[in-house]
């Protein structure tokens, strides 16, 4: 099949770029061709793209026909870039699914004309996302693919309790409070960072795996309950801190956000709740159900979304012509676009600064230490005792 991916932007390793990746993944996997879109492309994360799938990424819509391909999937208010006339290229049906990754921002709002009219399935991160999705009272089916993690990432439990020796955090947010927390633990405990503040990498099984304990929010937390690692919930949202029995259900409601209950600490109440509570919260890593955990597992989810029935494009290129609302979204679109990628020049622009600065400061200090040096070679030709 051929497969459209569109989204924003594909730029830091965060929680939306890793979808595309791994949807763009496990679609190559089983031989199907994919299209990358987005508006903003730049690294770490396009070079992810090509390094490790050989993908190129198109950054101009006039180069996308949707209709063209068997199935779309789209996220971040896209739609409304493409031109939906049929051509000699258009397939007769085209399935589109509509990702929403959350409730609380615009770029993740639904219910617009576009999403109505093209819709043939949305996918959502949680619960409770899907849950604004059904009070906006949309008319394609809901379904909830849980920020679930690739198979690779499961593993049986361990018999043995384990020993908190190492933690690695995953944040591109840190919270202070959690960062002077980690200060005081790393003292007796190996502590890897992991993140924007500090060096970024792709997250893979084998450092969860190898991990006694992460501490994230978000996508993270499906990959460690994945691998069977205790999994402590706080960033800069607050949270609950240690996954038990007690609070599975709601954070887990809420996408692993810590908006559960925003929960806010003093760096000495997170280093104790972390070192007192581990033994609980490893037993429950441990033990947790593998029905459970199965929601969590990417594959049978996208499995679903190649399934999706698809609707026929004549009626939809029809609708979309004759819509007036549609006017008024694409000229929405393009403007996220054109403030997106305005926002990426004038970031390259402070970057090539920064860089300009830096090899200033290095010319100076070289400068300073030649003329140090010739100063000194000078100053040797000098009468070597000034006593009078």
């Amino acid at each position: 099949m051929e497969i459209l991916i569109g989204t924003n932007h594909l730029a830091l390793m965060a929680g939306s770029e890793l979808i595309c990746l791994e949807l763009a993944r496990y679609f190559r996997s089983l031989g199907h061709r994919v299209t990358l879109f987005t508006n903003v492309a730049s690294d770490p994360m396009a070079g992810m793209f090509k390094s490790l799938l050989g993908l190129g990424i198109v950054t101009d819509p006039r180069a996308i026909a949707p209709f063209s391909y068997d199935v779309v999937y789209l996220q971040h208010h896209v739609a409304g870039l493409f031109d939906y006339r049929l051509d000699s290229a258009s397939r007769e049906r085209t399935a589109f699914v509509f990702g929403k990754l959350g409730r609380r921002t615009f770029m993740e709002s639904g219910g617009w004309r576009f999403d109505r009219l093209l819709a043939d399935a949305y996918f959502a991160n949680s619960v409770e996302t899907a849950r604004r999705l059904n009070e906006l009272e949309v008319t394609a089916p809901v379904s909830v693919f849980y920020n679930a993690a690739p198979s690779a990432y499961f593993r049986h439990p361990p018999e043995a309790a384990r020993k908190l020796g190492r933690i690695t955090v995953i944040t591109n947010h840190l919270d202070p409070a959690l960062a002077a927390a980690l200060d005081q633990l790393s003292l007796d405990i190996q502590i890897e960072r992991i993140g924007l503040q500090f060096r970024q990498r792709l997250v893979s099984p084998d450092l969860i795996g190898r991990s006694d304990l992460v501490i994230s929010i978000g996508k993270t937390i499906p990959y460690a309950l994945a691998a069977r690692v205790p999994v402590y919930v706080y960033d800069h949202f607050g949270g609950p801190g240690y996954l038990t029995a007690d609070n599975f259900a709601l954070t887990a409601r809420f996408n692993f956000t810590g908006r559960c209950c925003e929960r806010r600490l003093d760096p000495g109440e997170i280093a104790r709740e972390i070192t007192a509570g581990y033994a609980t919260a490893d037993a429950f890593a441990r033990t947790l159900g593998d029905s459970v955990l199965e929601r969590y597992r990417l594959e049978p989810h996208l499995d679903a979304m190649l399934a999706v029935p698809p609707s026929h494009n004549a009626a939809r290129a029809e609708q979309l012509a004759r819509d007036p609302m549609i006017a008024q979204e694409r000229l929405l679109a393009a403007d996220l676009r054109q403030h997106w990628r305005n926002a990426q020049n004038q970031q390259r622009q402070g970057l090539r600064l920064r860089h300009s600065v830096r090899r200033w400061l290095a010319a100076g200090r070289r400068w300073t230490r030649h003329a140090a040096r010739k100063g000194l070679h000078e100053l040797g030709k000098l009468p070597q005792s000034f006593s009078a």
